[in-house]
């Protein structure tokens, strides 16, 4: 973002914060005496994870035989105000969206509007790609590399199919998921997030718009003086952070910080342009064009600055008209429509507000993305999810062959079952079915998880990250969910396996969680131990407790990791940098006298075509890289799909060498912050082959 559009946002940003209602009917039904005493466990296994996660709140309903038999909320949609979050607060869906998305896609697939095999570039779509890319692709996260051939989750490629859905529609995505599916669902508490930019509205004889009108312009006559007292006191009490396209910025400043930009030399002249407003409910919105010229310091001649499109959110404050939100974007932006705008404005009265970790890992006011489209931006409740939920199961949406056809794994080009359907997942587990999608970016995180076999659903979202970031669930590893761990180990897996799976206390000693272990890796149940522990030291490491999480990832190397590849402890070993932590840049020499082969084995942490904990060979006199551990010529080392390996043989001339390994800031040896490889080694070694 350019500087200008940085300080110039700084002045006017604020964002929409909510307040918990505790109107909204809820769905839920009775439940038998023995489902209760389910529940009652269930809650306390929430209640533990809220607390271990360090999320601020997060709410959950179960949707049985298609109806709501629980809801509730978990502690605080606001901390600094102490507002308890219940089963009617909102919290941004984050990915979840994908499911709607897929949903109104479909839809138009039915209607003869849109192919799955149509190439997207009928869309006006332009992806790199060894192939042809398809709609199916984008739906099914297979686009990337030869299309249809790997399962690769990407948001952003997802997000494309918000153009397939306009230009074969007409309409905007927005536009379709209200009239289609939340206007006849009765979402009432579901909006989509409003971008950057918002459509113009006439603005009608009203004094309180009139009064916003009014303060717009006195706010541009502050700017352009360089009244800090008078710019202060255009804030709302209630306003928090919020961003310009993506980039995160702190909360409105007060007269001291906006003096400092002034007396710095930043100097204003704005108007705004084709100023309108509309109320809504008990705030009204307005929206301009925004143009003018700015000096910055150290500057002498005024720079053109915009235009832009701004829209503002007031609201009656101690008599005074305040700003309670604020965008700012370029024109190219999307407009969206007014009753999208008049949803937003509602819902964000019951929205969560967003919190993140900071560097002490304790809980602090974020701020949520501006985003909307097919891949992001929604916003609901449980409540409206769970309606959502039975909508699909009684095939009000989509007829029955086109929704499972939503929820059946999608094949490979090679033939492999990959873990994603039609924007939803699907994993099996002992022959059970499930269908689900996770939600998670920045501030939110979320779950659904279906399983048809007992036509149960279980939701869950949060106004924090920490739901989703300490997972494997991008990789379609369902088991990597804490809470949607606990919900199977409750609900699902007694009848699956036959008996209730045991628990421990994973702060017992080393020795009991180990004996522990040991007496489960024999048993039916073993790989949801297995599950459990990485999920605890996952958790560990989330919060900070890195001391927790290295013990536990420890007593899972001693108890579960193989053997290192054949052959390797046979050979000459050459050099060898093992047990590599975080930050770390390590040097191994060695010599070789005649031409000789040698067989590298590394492994290392890569993710998307990237390597960020990696090892190399060069050439001590030279200098000159010998052989490089490249992300394309990896293979999956087992726990988390980041852990890559290598393990070839290369021919390499008479000379003196240095092996190296370089690691990044998180994810090394007894530090795992995911699910730690099948081998007990983290770094490189070089052997000789034959004599």
């Amino acid at each position: 973002m350019p500087r200008i559009s940085r300080i110039t946002f700084c002045l006017i940003a604020v964002f929409l914060p909510s307040c918990p209602h505790l109107l909204a009917q809820s769905i839920k039904q009775p439940v038998s005496d023995p489902e209760r005493q389910q529940l009652a466990r269930f809650e306390v296994a929430l209640e533990k994870l809220w607390e271990q996660l360090k999320i601020p709140a997060y709410s959950a309903a179960i949707v049985k035989n298609q109806t709501a038999i629980w809801a509730r909320g978990f502690g605080y949609a606001d901390l600094e105000k102490k507002s308890q979050a219940t089963e009617n607060t909102a919290y941004h869906l984050a990915s979840l969206t994908k499911t709607f998305g897929g949903t109104i896609l479909l839809q138009l697939v039915k209607e003869g509007e849109v192919n799955l095999d149509d190439p997207v570039t009928k869309y006006g779509i332009a992806r790199e790609s060894q192939g042809v890319i398809r709609v199916k692709h984008l739906l099914s996260h297979t686009s990337a590399g030869n299309p249809g051939e790997q399962y690769q989750y990407d948001g952003d490629r997802f997000a494309e199919l918000s153009k397939v859905i306009a230009k074969a529609s007409g309409r905007s995505f927005g536009e379709l998921l209200i009239e289609r599916i939340l206007e006849p669902l009765g979402l009432d508490d579901t909006a989509p997030n409003v971008p950057p930019r918002m459509m113009r509205m006439s603005t009608p004889n009203d004094p309180n718009v009139q009064a916003a009108l009014q303060r717009s312009r006195e706010l541009m006559s502050a700017l352009n003086s360089g009244n800090a007292d008078a710019l202060n006191g255009f804030a709302s009490s209630q306003n928090s952070a919020f961003n310009y396209q993506g980039e995160a910025l702190g909360v409105f400043p007060d007269a001291k910080e906006f003096a400092n930009y002034f007396r710095n030399g930043v100097k204003l002249q704005f108007e705004l342009v084709d100023l309108e407003a509309v109320p809504v409910d008990n705030v009204v919105l307005t929206t301009s064009f925004m143009r003018g010229t700015m000096v910055l310091p150290g500057q002498r001649q005024p720079r053109p600055a915009g235009p832009w499109r701004t829209t503002m959110v007031w609201i009656l404050e101690d008599g005074v008209w305040r700003i309670l939100h604020a965008h700012l974007s370029d024109l190219q932006t999307e407009a969206v429509g007014g009753k999208q705008v008049q949803r937003f404005a509602a819902v964000s009265k019951i929205l969560a507000q967003p919190y993140r970790l900071d560097s002490t890992f304790t809980p602090t006011r974020g701020s949520y993305p501006t985003y909307f489209s097919v891949s992001a931006g929604l916003i609901s409740t449980v409540m409206d999810m769970a309606r959502f939920d039975i909508a699909l199961d009684r095939y009000k949406l989509l007829d029955e062959t086109t929704q499972q056809m939503a929820w059946t794994p999608t094949l490979s080009t090679k033939g492999d079952t990959l873990p994603y359907g039609l924007a939803w997942f699907t994993t099996f587990h002992r022959g059970q079915k499930f269908i689900w999608h996770y939600g998670y970016w920045t501030c939110n995180s979320s779950l659904i998880l279906k399983v048809p076999s007992q036509n149960l659903t279980f939701i869950i979202m949060a106004n924090t990250d920490n739901l989703s970031r300490p997972t494997s669930l991008g990789s379609g590893d369902l088991l990597s969910s804490p809470v949607g761990l606990a919900f199977l180990k409750e609900f699902v897996f007694p009848d699956l396996y036959g008996q209730q799976i045991p628990e421990i206390d994973w702060r017992r000693s080393d020795d009991e969680v180990k004996r522990f272990l040991r007496d489960a890796s024999s048993k039916s149940y073993s790989q949801v131990i297995v599950a459990d522990l990485q999920c605890e030291a996952r958790i560990s490491s989330s919060v900070g407790d890195l001391p927790g999480a290295s013990r536990l990832f420890a007593i899972y190397g001693s108890v579960y990791s193989e053997p290192l590849p054949t052959g390797l402890t046979e050979s000459t070993l050459l050099a060898k940098i093992e047990r590599v932590g975080d930050f770390e840049d390590r040097t191994a020499e060695f010599r070789l006298d005649r031409e000789q082969r040698v067989r590298i084995f590394a492994l290392g942490e890569g993710f998307g075509g990237q390597l960020y904990d990696y090892g190399w060979l060069e050439n001590a006199e030279t200098g000159d890289t010998v052989w490089q551990m490249k992300a394309a010529e990896t293979t999956h080392a087992g726990g988390a799909d980041k852990n890559r390996m290598v393990d070839v043989t290369i021919t390499v001339p008479t000379g003196r060498y240095k092996l190296r390994y370089k690691s990044d800031d998180s994810h090394s040896f007894d530090r795992w912050n995911a699910a730690m490889p099948r081998y007990n080694f983290w770094g490189i070694a070089a052997y000789a082959v034959g004599k």
